[in-house]
């Protein structure tokens, strides 16, 4: 397999509007780490596949379809887009929904895609690919539970290796990348992009997507919102995931089939989503927040029975399309929307442990709900059903398990 990377600053514009949070009025003021959009090709068989990373709070799926066709004439036969969700980027049109691209912002998303996607492919070198997965304490938990209530994360990673030395990691956290706060008008890369610089080494990029993070982030876990809290952070996931340059780590159990050097096509499977019904919108909209909450905590959560007043006019169901791509002895999987950490692991649970999701790909949904579901500022924002969530995850665990020639059961 050939494997190369490229990237290209996202550049900003002062006084553009920032995304991230629904009560900011304020404008990008300035850049505290440059937005950075990466791309990643493997190619083998004579075909190639492109995996995209932004810098932005989301991809909608009309910009997603322009670099793709963009990179069409750079001879990638799939490609992915996927974004940070970085909270300090600049307005992408991310709503509850999905919504168009502001045309800037999709204009310059696709220059620098294609800029990035021609130094990738002119950097394509032979290696090898494996995956690795690090449990990470201490670095979030569940937004909506009690500070007591930590996990240790897990941290996924693409390695690439050539000559004996990592010469490439994609790491895919599940983690909201949340640490600056909403006052902040900088453009910041924020947690993604400090995971980049702990990992970066001579000789060795990195690129640091985001996973199932739908109910993840380090509200309970940082320390303060600076960039030194960004550091402290990011060197808990560079702990976890050890990669000297002149270390490979251990390649994981070579998959029956297909060949460790074959990149197959990728797949999707299209899901329809109901609305909410108008019970449930009036139920999100009637709810009120835990009494123990603290002033931000309740804030967002008015926020939330806000904008799902706003949905009750969507009557029509949504259609997503999830997808799949075999990667050697990995299988990626793409989501256009926020997972919850929980369905995650049931993707690898039901199609396999070399299976890694990424979340925020192709398009933006919004929060896909689980069944059961108690009311949080996740499920009153979110223009669909509970239990959405369950039926993405058996569209992703069928395709996932059919780009490895597995029938699903």
């Amino acid at each position: 397999m050939r494997i190369g990377h490229g990237e290209q600053v996202f550049e900003v514009r002062p006084g553009e509007p920032m995304g991230g949070y629904a009560d900011r009025t304020h404008g990008v003021g300035g850049v505290l780490d440059p937005l950075e959009v990466h791309v990643v090709t493997f190619a083998a068989g004579g075909r190639r596949f492109a995996l995209v990373v932004a810098d932005l709070v989301c991809v909608n799926a009309d910009v997603a379809g322009q670099v793709r066709d963009a990179l069409r004439e750079l001879r990638i036969d799939d490609c992915w887009v996927a974004a940070t969700h970085t909270h300090a980027s600049p307005e992408a049109g991310c709503r509850p929904g999905g919504g168009p691209t502001p045309p800037d912002v999709g204009r310059r998303l696709v220059e620098a895609a294609v800029s990035a996607a021609k130094a990738a492919v002119a950097d394509e070198r032979d290696a090898t690919l494996t995956s690795v997965r690090a449990e990470v304490a201490d670095l979030a938990g569940r937004r909506t539970a009690g500070a007591a209530d930590r996990l240790a994360v897990p941290v996924d990673a693409l390695v690439v290796s050539a000559g004996g030395r990592v010469t490439g990691v994609v790491t895919v956290t599940p983690v909201h990348p949340t640490v600056l706060p909403a006052g902040n008008s900088d453009v910041s890369a924020d947690l993604n992009g400090a995971i980049r610089r702990a990992l970066r080494a001579p000789g060795r990029w990195a690129v640091a997507a985001t996973g199932a993070a739908g109910d993840i982030s380090t509200r309970h876990t940082r320390r303060g919102r600076s960039p030194a809290e960004l550091d402290r952070l990011a060197s808990l996931v560079a702990a976890a995931l050890p990669l000297p340059p002149n270390q490979t780590p251990a390649p994981a159990p070579a998959p029956s089939r297909p060949g460790p050097d074959t990149i197959g096509p990728a797949l999707e499977r299209r899901v329809r989503l109901e609305p909410r019904t108008a019970t449930e919108l009036a139920a999100a909209t009637a709810a009120t927040a835990d009494g123990s909450a603290d002033e931000r905590t309740r804030h967002v959560f008015d926020q939330g029975r806000r904008i799902a007043g706003e949905l009750a006019a969507r009557g029509e169901p949504y259609d997503v399309d999830v997808q799949a791509v075999r990667l050697g002895g990995v299988t990626l999987v793409a989501i256009p929307g926020e997972l919850f950490l929980e369905l995650g692991e049931a993707i690898r649970a039901g199609a396999g442990l070399d299976v890694i999701v990424v979340g925020y790909a192709n398009g933006y949904l919004g929060y896909l709900p689980s069944r059961g579901t108690s009311p949080t500022y996740e499920t009153l924002v979110s223009p669909v059903r509970l239990g959405s969530g369950e039926q993405v995850v058996d569209a992703a665990v069928d395709a996932a398990r059919s780009v490895t020639g597995e029938e699903s059961t």
